[in-house]
């Protein structure tokens, strides 16, 4: 496109309307993780890290125990690990300001409709328990 013609499209007003679809593609690499929480910052080119993390015992780095002559288990097994808790973490995501925000705004949305559904759970156990309770006092 020319740059005389990209000027007149943008000066135009436009009420054209398109759909534009995207197809979801699964990398070989994808995977679902759990998290429980995250560790992050700002990268000297200004993009958000996000390194979500796992917590979990720690697996031990060896174990040892003891045997008779004759093989048998005589002392239970010792376990040892560098610590007793451990974070693992399982991916850094790299975002812009542009997608922080609409990643937020997408939270903010899920956290929502999340929230709304734990208060309709709530006032139905409570409305179960009301009832429960009146035919028990009957």
């Amino acid at each position: 496109m020319l740059k005389n013609e990209t000027t007149e499209r943008s000066a135009e007003p436009s009420n054209e309307q398109q759909e534009v679809s995207f197809t979801y593609v699964k990398s070989n690499f994808f995977r679902v993780i759990h998290a429980d929480g995250a560790w992050g910052g700002l990268s000297p080119r200004g993009d958000i890290h996000i390194a979500f993390y796992n917590e979990r015992a720690a697996i031990p780095d060896h174990s040892s125990f003891r045997v008779s002559s004759d093989g048998k288990v005589v002392e239970p097994e010792k376990f040892e690990a560098e610590s007793e808790l451990v974070r693992e973490v399982e991916i850094d995501v790299v975002v812009d300001l542009t997608t922080a925000k609409s990643l937020r705004t997408w939270l903010d949305l899920r956290i929502r409709a999340l929230e709304e559904r734990l208060r309709e759970a709530v006032a139905e156990q409570n409305k179960d328990a009301g009832k429960e309770a009146q035919s028990n006092g009957k």
